[in-house]
């Protein structure tokens, strides 16, 4: 709809979007708690009616007569509209590295207790910040005296904090939840009734499939008793039983969505920043 800029108009438009949004932020922040509520609410059904009209209206219908071509006239501002969420999208995460960085600023300026993590997130967020946007948009210039400044200088830093450090942080953590994940199996495996007596059964089933040991105990089983088969038993729990209780849960949670989202977009949903003072 609108033909890209580069080069210097873009910076003019981007600073003034930023402008025009800080002065938008503002004026809301500056509104009555009572205005608040109602512009949230307005605005979520807004949103939400124009996503439902475009999906339910047909893309060519003769009804609508007052549109020339006779064409859903929502479809062309489903793109734009998108941009527009990725964008707020963006602001989101902003938002949420400011308020971590109030966090741990507090943290640091009060010596809680354990305020030397909060030293190394704020040594983490910067580095990954400097040199993430370094590598991606300074360009490389060989002659430059100082090594540090070389693009594949930074290149290796940056491999060794997201490859080196990162990546390995993650898996330690994953790696301690499988003792979480083991506990809770144990708990839950306790035979104490009906129910838990077949879950553990399809456990044992499930483990054995999956050990050359568990398929060798059965790999006698011709015929029509082939079908006993751990590894056949296996497959039928995971195709069989498994799916259509997956699929039942998904119905389930499908539909708690569907009454969620109906609760949001028609302002029945009150969270705690509409039950927080004054009238509701």
């Amino acid at each position: 709809m609108w033909a890209p800029v580069h080069g210097w108009s873009l910076l003019g438009y981007v600073a003034a979007s930023v402008a025009a949004w800080v002065a938008l932020f503002y004026i809301l922040h500056r509104l009555p708690l009572r205005h608040k509520r109602i512009l949230i609410a307005a605005c979520t059904f807004l949103a939400g009616l124009f996503y439902t009209l475009e999906f339910f209206l047909p893309a060519h219908s003769r009804w609508l007569f007052f549109w020339g071509k006779h064409e859903n006239p929502l479809s062309p501002l489903v793109g734009p509209l998108g941009d527009a969420v990725s964008v707020i999208y963006g602001f989101t995460i902003a938002l949420g590295i400011i308020s971590l960085a109030s966090v741990h600023g507090k943290a640091i300026a009060r010596r809680r207790s354990g305020w030397h993590n909060s030293v190394a997130f704020f040594a983490a967020l910067v580095s990954m910040i400097v040199f993430g946007l370094w590598q991606s948009y300074v360009p490389d210039d060989p002659h430059r005296a100082t090594w540090i400044f070389r693009a594949s200088t930074v290149h290796r830093i940056y491999d060794v904090l997201f490859d080196g450090m990162y990546q390995p942080l993650g898996a330690t953590v994953f790696s301690v939840l499988a003792f979480y994940i083991a506990s809770a199996a144990y708990r839950a495996f306790r035979v104490r009734s009906g129910e838990a007596a077949l879950m553990m059964a399809a456990a044992v089933v499930m483990m054995l499939s999956q050990v050359p040991v568990g398929q060798w105990l059965t790999h006698t089983l011709h015929g029509p008793w082939a079908n006993l088969r751990v590894e056949v038993v296996a497959n039928w729990l995971l195709t069989t039983l498994s799916s259509s209780a997956l699929t039942g849960v998904g119905l389930g949670i499908a539909v708690g969505g569907l009454a969620m989202a109906l609760r949001i977009w028609l302002g029945l949903e009150r969270g705690s920043f509409f039950e927080a003072g004054g009238p509701k």
